[in-house]
């Protein structure tokens, strides 16, 4: 009888970094920005609900809109980001998924 071996495509788990960067502390009283784009539409559902319960903890919420990356529209975009960075103490860009 031949044996057959099965190959498993998956690749190796990331490295977790130790050091995922500074506690925010309490948000009662920041401005906590959310940042989305029109890519992923369930994700909105995910920062609805982020959203509701920031606000509960006496949070601001500010949300985001990523748009274009090249040309005229990507320029657009950096100037909002720019702006977006300093108008929020947290900021909450992706699941790091």
């Amino acid at each position: 009888m031949a044996r057959v071996v099965v190959l498993d495509p998956t690749a190796a788990p990331p490295d977790v970094d130790p050091n995922p960067g500074p506690n925010a502390g309490l948000l009662a009283g920041k401005t906590v920005g959310l940042r989305l784009d029109t890519a992923w539409r369930s994700y909105e559902w995910v920062l609805n609900e982020w959203a509701r319960r920031l606000q509960d903890s006496g949070a601001t919420v500010v949300r985001w809109v990523a748009g274009q990356r090249v040309g005229e529209a990507g320029a657009v975009t950096t100037a909002e980001l720019a702006t977006f960075v300093t108008e929020v103490d947290v900021g909450i860009v992706g699941l790091g998924n």
